[in-house]
Order: structure tokens, then sequence, then C-alpha cells
């Protein structure tokens, strides 16, 4: 009875102690007041507020007491792009090529460990009235003291801090192309490097490229060949490696003919009108002569071989026809491409215009090594028409 008694009690000391641990606790959080996160988000909201009112002088003051007092090792008062399009409003051009330059080569990292301030809506604000308010902030940078180098860079970098989010009023191809002017007007000047690394964002085809295609052919024959098989359809399938203007054709040409006479085929008689399988492997290389929005024309030559089999439905009928085949033989091609490039967008994949979907149209002349093969002389021409897609990875034009 006393052990019951004794538990009872200890439990309740527990339950007690528990109780007013969490009490404490509750009311420290209760009366929690002017912790950092807490001064930084009043502080934000103060220099938003009269920066809205266009009085300069306060914000210049609550910048300069958030940088100083609040801003440390542990807490991020103020972003940089919050503290660059401050001093652009205040006219403080110098701190802002010092702290760009520094931000950019050096301090960046400075700001990965740090804690964040709150969301709030000062950034938005910013750029919003930078924006509305543009060419006068581009006055004052023309009419300052600055040399042109230091102008020229700060219209850039204050057009670049608008761009994008979050309003998306200057595309990245529009500052590209102020980057360009600046890099060709200034080709060795101190922020040259700085623009090419962090402001200008261009990309650019790579010199590799892969491809594929299938498509539908039709094969003439010619010589004594057009007197053994009819014309015929075909299917088949290609791949291409590409390296600049040239490109390695790697292709399975499959024709379906038929025999126009009864002939014997290493002893084993073929009927007429027999269904036979032609073969046309290729590998061929290209070279691209014109190659525009729309088309790209690619002459190619390249080794392959032909050969012509009974299709296997005959082969089950009459097993000895799996071992008459004509070829197969080296072939020797050459042609030409036409691809007409299709207008379907790419860029979510990869964002250039060496990347496209195509209509390929392909003319091959086939030169078959028959000499082993009497009465089976001739070449072949073919032309084949399909749908593929070539596509190119990007890499940072700096």
């Amino acid at each position: 009875m006393k052990n019951k008694l004794f538990i009872l009690l200890f439990l309740s000391v527990i339950s007690y102690v528990s109780a007013q641990n969490k009490d404490n606790i509750e009311n420290e959080i209760l009366s929690y007041t002017n912790s950092q996160t807490q001064i930084i988000s009043k502080g934000r909201l103060l220099l938003a507020d009269s920066f809205m009112e266009g009085d300069l002088k306060k914000v210049d003051e609550v910048r300069n007491y958030l940088l100083k007092e609040v801003d440390s090792e542990n807490y991020i008062a103020l972003l940089p792009g919050e503290q660059w399009l401050i001093s652009y409003w205040t006219g403080e051009f110098y701190d802002v090529l010092d702290s760009v330059n520094y931000y950019y080569t050096k301090g960046n990292k400075n700001y990965q460990d740090k804690i964040f301030p709150p969301e709030d809506r000062l950034y938005y604000k910013l750029v919003e009235k930078s924006w509305n308010e543009l060419e006068q902030l581009e006055g004052e940078i023309l009419t300052s003291d600055l040399n042109e180098d230091q102008k020229d860079f700060l219209l850039l970098h204050l057009n670049f801090m608008i761009a994008g989010e979050p309003l998306n009023t200057i595309t990245q191809d529009e500052i590209n192309e102020m980057a360009d002017l600046f890099i060709e007007k200034h080709p060795a000047g101190k922020y040259t490097e700085l623009v090419k690394n962090n402001i200008r964002y261009k990309f650019k085809a790579s010199n590799w490229g892969f491809a594929f295609d299938f498509f539908a052919g039709y094969a003439i024959q010619t010589g004594e060949l057009s007197s053994q098989f009819n014309n015929g359809f075909a299917l088949g399938h290609g791949f291409d490696i590409e390296y600049k203007k040239f490109t390695l054709y790697l292709r399975n040409y499959i024709g379906f003919p038929k025999t126009l006479r009864e002939q014997e085929v290493e002893g084993i008689s073929w009927e007429k009108d027999m269904r036979v399988t032609q073969f046309l492997p290729e590998a061929s290389i290209g070279y691209s002569v014109v190659d525009t929005e729309k088309i790209k024309l690619s002459p190619f030559a390249g080794i392959g071989g032909v050969g012509f089999s009974p299709v296997e439905a005959d082969i089950q009928d009459r097993p000895e026809l799996d071992e008459s085949t004509v070829g197969f033989v080296t072939s020797y091609t050459v042609g030409a491409n036409l691809d007409f490039k299709l207008g379907w967008n790419t860029g979510a994949i990869f964002p250039n215009n060496k990347t496209y979907w195509f209509v390929r149209c392909r003319y091959g002349y086939t030169m078959p090594q028959m000499s082993n093969y009497p009465g089976y002389d001739g070449k072949i021409h073919y032309f084949n028409v399909g749908i593929g897609g070539v596509f190119r990875t990007t890499k940072r034009d700096i």
C-alpha cells in the first residue's frame, strides 16, 4: 500500500513539474520581444514605407542602421539586390560599384550560412518604382562624375537588376544585347569579365549532336538487277552523329521487292513473284553545304552492303531457302540529304536553334559489287522520306 502511495505521489510531482515547465516556455515565447528577426522585420517595413513616400533621407537612415547595427555574421538585414537598388536611389554610385564587384568576386559565399530576412514586399517595391522611374535613375547616372566605363556598367547593371523576376519587364535576350554592346565598347575594361560571367547569360549549341529518323522509301533497280527484281517500297531507321558541319549517317534500309522471273540462287530455285527482303545497311559521311533556319542540305558518300534473301514465311514452307541469298556484298553510295526543319518548340529541353525536328528527304545512288553473282550486276537508286530530330546540348557562351 505504501509503495502504491509513493508511486502516485512521484507521478503527481512529475506532472506538476512538467506543467510548470510548459507554462514557463509558453510565457517566455509570449513575452519574447526585441529579437533580431523582429527588429529586422520592423526595420524593413519602415524602410519600405519611407521609400514609397519618397523620404530618401529616412530610407538612408534606416538602411544604415540595419546594415551597421543589426546585420551580423548570423543575420541578413538587407539582401545585396536591395542594397544596390537603394543606393541607386540615394545616388551612392561608387558604393554600388564597390559592392557589386566585391559580391561577384568574393562575397556571395558569406550569405550561405546566415538567417535570411522574412519575406515581404520590399524588393518588389524597389524594383517596381525603379522600373517606373528608370529614365530618372539613368539620367542621374549619366550626369554623375563617374567615368564612361563606370557609367556604362551602372546603366547595364541597373537594367539587369529590374529585369526578370518579379516584374519580367526586360528579357534576358535584351540584357544580353546590352551586355554585348558594353563588351564591344569596353573589351578590356575593369567590369568586362564581371559582365561576361554574371550579367550576360548566352548559350550556344555544342559542336556535337545526335539525330535519329524513321523513314519510308522506294528503290529502283537498274542494269541486270532490274531484270531480276522489281522496284519496291522500303522502311528503315537511321542514327546520326554530328560534329560541326560533318555528319556520320548510320542507316538500316529494308526493301520488299519481288522476283521478276524464276531464277536459281546457290543451287536453289527462286520462283517468279517470290517476295524477298532487300537489305541496304549503310555508313556514310555527309557535309553540310547549306544550313539555314528552314533547311539543311548535306551531300554524302559512304560504304555499306546489299543483299537479297527470301522472307521468313517462304523459308518456313521451304527450309532450303534459308541457305540461298544474293549477296551480301560490299556497296558504295553517294547522295544527298535535304532536311526541312520544323518549327516545333524545343526550347524547354535544349534552348538552342541547333536542336529541332525535321522532315528528311534523302536520295542515294548505291553501287553493289556483284562480280561474284553473274546476272545480278546493276545499281540501285533509292528515295526516302522520314521524320526525326537532331539534338545538341548547350554550353554557356562566355
